[in-house]
This record gives structure tokens, sequence and C-alpha cells, in this order.
């Protein structure tokens, strides 16, 4: 064999790149696709000012694109109507570093067509580089162990309708009166270590409420009671929903309650007398609360509602009445104030300090 011959053989063998031109990568690291889609396999990477390969279909009417039409000898001009492609690709064909067919999107290369269309072409087109993924100098403290949060404190005051419980008078009412209960809500709340996904909290719930009643009796006796309970228990709380300003969460808890009642009772010649009535009881409780962040870093304003499950109870006194005309027999299921099973809902407002 010649040595003619085999130059034409190896010559057959090289990879078919005479109609080839090249391009200029713009961007941090752009993707080569297997297909001419974003959803295709990435075969590989292209950094940021590497020349790769570009089909030649991708220039037109420029120095790549042989054309053989006659012209005057007398003039050496280049045709002034150079341009790009102006279809609406968006991928140009490629080859990878095993020589085998790609695709890379028109976005981050800069053709080259050693001609004046490389003047409409930035070679750094974006700011900032949506595939720059370095972090500047210098760097967050604790990066990259940021200590995400892991706490929640919140304060709230609410308000809602009083309960309808009253002492058992010893006298018909001819009116009543229940005013608003007003109350306050204090909890401390950490996020639950199995938790990926900043949702559920579990912590101690402490809250309290005052209200006030008037009655007038049939025989001109007036009376007033001042209701009041402190509790304190578990709960658990889940953020059904949430954005980066925003969380919508959901609270269950149980509480253990001291609920006391003042009872005050006037005769209309001026006799009066105080007692005290008063129990401990369990009571459930269920809310929900709309968190958003305010301009002060990790404080959020909440704003919801509660609805809270009063069990059957009995509020009883230790002390003995002087006025007994006033009361009902002393150590009787009469003198006491009964509270039936009964939900009582209310609103509330409040911050919320994340920590």
């Amino acid at each position: 064999m010649n040595k003619g011959s085999l130059l034409l053989i190896l010559l057959s063998l090289l990879p078919h790149h005479t109609s080839a031109g090249n391009g200029i990568i713009t961007t941090l690291e752009a993707p080569l696709f297997h297909e001419e889609s974003i959803d295709s396999r990435v075969i590989q990477y292209a950094r940021k000012g590497q020349k790769i390969y570009i089909h030649n279909k991708h220039f037109v009417n420029g120095p790549l694109e042989v054309t053989y039409e006659e012209s005057d000898n007398s003039s050496q001009e280049t045709n002034p109507d150079i341009m790009y492609d102006d279809s609406k690709e968006q991928y140009y064909e490629t080859r990878d570093n095993m020589g085998q067919r790609a695709f890379i999107s028109r976005y981050y290369v800069k053709l080259i067509t050693d001609d004046q269309r490389e003047f409409n072409q930035n070679i750094t087109p974006y700011d900032p580089d949506p595939n720059d993924y370095r972090l500047e100098e210098p760097l967050p403290k604790n990066y990259p162990l940021i200590k995400k949060e892991m706490y929640r404190a919140t304060l709230s005051l609410s308000a809602g309708p009083d309960l309808r419980s009253n002492y058992n008078y010893s006298e018909v009412l001819e009116t009543e009166d229940f005013s608003n209960r007003y109350g306050f809500n204090i909890s401390f709340g950490r996020k639950a270590n199995w938790d990926k996904k900043d949702r559920f909290y579990f912590g101690a719930i402490f809250h309290g409420w005052t209200a006030l009643s008037k009655f007038e009796l049939y025989d001109g006796r007036r009376a007033k009671e001042i209701k009041s309970q402190l509790g304190i228990g578990p709960f658990v709380s889940y953020d059904v929903w949430k954005s980066s300003k925003s969380k919508v969460t959901a609270l269950a808890s149980i509480s253990l309650n001291y609920t006391r009642n003042t009872v005050e009772q006037t005769s209309q010649d001026s006799l009066k007398e105080q007692r005290l009535f008063s129990s401990l009881s369990f009571t459930p409780r269920i809310a929900t609360f709309y968190q958003i962040k305010t301009v002060i870093p990790n404080l959020d304003f909440i704003a919801g509602a509660d609805l809270q499950f009063y069990l059957p109870q009995e509020l009883k006194s230790t002390s003995a009445p002087e006025l007994e005309v006033f009361w009902q027999d002393q150590g009787s299921p009469q003198d006491s104030i009964s509270i039936p099973f009964t939900a009582s809902w209310s609103a509330f407002i409040g911050i919320q300090s994340r920590y």
C-alpha cells in the first residue's frame, strides 16, 4: 500500500469537521445536553472562556460558509450583509469530549465569526451569572454550618365572650350582664429534632384570663362575680402552610387550670359579703394563627383564634358565710358554681420571637 492510499484512509477515519466553527463559553459552567431540551440528560459541562466546536449550520453568510457566486475581480470587498442565523433555535449543535454530538444553549455561547458580528455580543453578557455558584468573600459567619432557628417564644393578648356560668343564688335573677373575657398567652417552643422541614414545635404554654359579671335579684340584692383562670400545660404546633414571609400554624394543648370566682353580694340596706369559689381542672385547647415577618429581624406579628373546651366541674368555697340569707346552705350542692361541658372561643394578637 503506497503512502497516498494510507493518507486517504486516515483522513476518512477522522471526524468530518470541515463544516465547523467555534464558540466561546460565556457563563461559569454551561451544560451540554444529549438532546435539544433542558430536560435532557447532561453529558458534561464547559467552563467559561473555553472554546468549543459549533456546527457550521449555525453560521449564515459568513467566512465559514463558502459560496461560488461570480464576483467582480476588481472588488475585494466581502458581502456587507453578513449576519447571524436569525431562526428561533435555542440550542447549538456541538461535540462532547468523546466526539459525540451534543447540544448547548445558544445563550451560553459567543460564536467566533472573525468579522464584525463579534461586536454584537458581549463576552460577559450576564450580571449576575445564572450559573455562578461561587460565594463572595467574606463567607457568612459559621458557613456552611449556619445554625438554624430552633426556638419560638410568643406573647399575645386575647378577648372573647365570657362563660355563662354563675353562683346558684337563693333568689331568681332579674337581670344578668356577662362581659367579655380578656386574657394573655405566653408560650415557649422548640423545634422537633427529627423535623427536617421546620414545621413541628413542642413546648409549654401559660395562659390566663379574667371577666366580670353583674346580676340583680328580685329581692333587690345586687351581685357581681369576678372570674379568673390561670393555666399551664404542654402544646404541639404544626405549620400547615408557609412561605418566605408568613406562616399558618395549628396548635393543640392541654392545660391544668386553677379557676377562681369571687362572688360579692350587696343588699338594699348596704349589707355586703364576699366569698371565694375555686377548683382545679384540665381543659383541652386548639388554636390556629397567622404569622407574618416584621421589619425587625427574627420578630413576627401573630393573629389568630382559639377554642377552649371546659369539662364539667364544680367551684367550691371553703369559707363559711356570715350572712347566711345571701347564700345556699353551706356544703350543699347548691352552694357552688357549676360549669357544664362547654366550649369558649377567643381571638388573639401578639408577637413571636424566633431564635
